[in-house]
């Protein structure tokens, strides 16, 4: 569990898992972000997938919420 004084690195996310993250925590589904900003499914779910991974998350919700508590989204 990660906590305050954890002195891990940052997870880096790229521009696209970003975007991605920050659109999913709005509610968006992969397929509005494919038409919202024109980035190909395969990518938008390769960045989603990459985004959990990178921020050790079990699911979506969970990588927005590290996310989010990181201050990277």
């Amino acid at each position: 569990m990660s906590s305050e004084n954890d002195l891990s690195p940052l997870p880096e996310l790229t521009e696209i898992e970003k975007r991605c993250l920050e659109l999913a925590a709005n509610g968006r589904t992969p397929a509005d972000i494919v038409l919202e900003t024109d980035i190909a499914m395969t990518r938008v779910t390769d960045a989603m997938r990459s985004a959990i991974e990178k921020l050790g998350a079990r699911n979506i919700t969970g990588a927005i919420t590290r996310a989010v508590r990181l201050r990277l989204i």
